[in-house]
């Protein structure tokens, strides 16, 4: 499967990004961000649909040991990571962020609804909907130093978009750059953009972490769509199993 994704070096040291001074989600407090340029966890209120990663298998025993590889790495104070409880595949996003009606929003919903009130006009949408009970996915590489880019294993690849497809209809959300989404696992938010230098060795750690534990992520398996809420990165309290 195609992926979307930059070069990571060109991505690491902002030149991707020429209009952010920070990388996306970064900010202040009151800014708007998910962390700020300090780490510091941001309220950012939100839900969305997404896939736990069971914190029982060996995935997710590989993807945390790649994790405190890239915490041991000379540059982890330049990256926010996650705790392992919050690590998950995001199939479909929903509404994020104290700014989130200016786009992604739900057709039809009132753009002054609250958040919980989007939640539940979501629920209801969704009662019934038919979509897999099960899905695996295989990761691809760490990217960045901060993310695991990861595909469907097999007719799961076509299924995870055939099933993006049904919840952009069921929803009535038109998400930003549908068309070259990239499945991914989160492990960290990067914090500031990076030198070359740095990139580099972030870079090589990535690929070195991968090579000696990759073999460990090439069936991951998936369980229920989870429609979640959330008020920050850190937790996504599950509502409703599709």
């Amino acid at each position: 499967m195609t992926t979307f994704r930059p070069d990571p070096i060109e991505y690491l040291t902002g030149r991707t990004r020429p209009g952010l001074s920070v990388p996306p989600g970064i900010s202040e407090p009151g800014g708007g961000g998910k962390f700020t340029p300090g780490g510091q966890l941001l309220i950012w209120p939100g839900n969305t649909m997404i896939c736990h990663v069971d914190p029982a298998s060996d995935a997710h025993a590989a993807l945390m040991e790649i994790r405190a590889g890239l915490m041991a790495g000379p540059h982890a104070g330049c990256f926010s990571f996650l705790p392992g409880e919050s690590l998950h595949m995001t199939v479909f996003q929903g509404i994020s962020g104290p700014f989130a009606n200016r786009f992604d929003w739900p057709e039809g919903v009132d753009r002054g609804a609250t958040r919980n009130q989007v939640t539940a006009v979501l629920k209801q949408r969704l009662e019934g909907i038919a979509l897999p009970a099960s899905r695996r996915i295989r990761a691809l590489e760490v990217f960045g130093g901060h993310s695991m880019t990861v595909d469907g294993i097999g007719p799961d690849e076509d299924g995870l978009r055939d099933t993006r497809a049904k919840l952009r209809q069921a929803t009535g959300i038109e998400p930003e750059g549908y068309a070259t989404y990239t499945f991914h696992i989160t492990l960290a938010y990067l914090l500031r953009w990076l030198g070359d230098s740095e990139a580099e060795e972030v870079t090589a750690l990535s690929q070195a972490l991968f090579a000696e534990h990759g073999h460990r992520l090439q069936d991951i398996r998936l369980g229920r769509v989870e429609l979640c809420n959330f008020e920050h990165m850190h937790h996504f309290e599950p509502l409703v199993l599709l």
